[in-house]
């Protein structure tokens, strides 16, 4: 059992913050409207088809590409 000193601030405040994301992601996706991750490099599109490539872990959220999945926290989402 751990007492409050062996608690660590906000240790479910990452994956809470990609739940609101991939959430966020698939509602639109849902909505049939057209889902871009952006980096500083290039914008990936993503339609109701890929409704099944985002996960939210407790390390954050993530997008699969092939047989790996990469880590979409810091990057900028756009719907059109």
């Amino acid at each position: 059992m751990l007492t409050n000193e062996q608690m660590t601030p906000n240790r479910f405040g990452k994956w809470s913050q990609a739940r609101k994301r991939i959430n966020f992601i698939k509602n639109q996706l849902r909505a049939g409207k057209t889902v871009y991750i952006c980096t500083y490099t290039r914008a990936t599109p993503y339609t109701a088809k890929h409704y099944d490539w985002f996960r939210a872990t407790k390390t954050g959220a993530y997008v699969q590409r092939g047989k790996g999945w990469d880590c979409i926290d810091y990057c900028a989402i756009r719907v059109q």
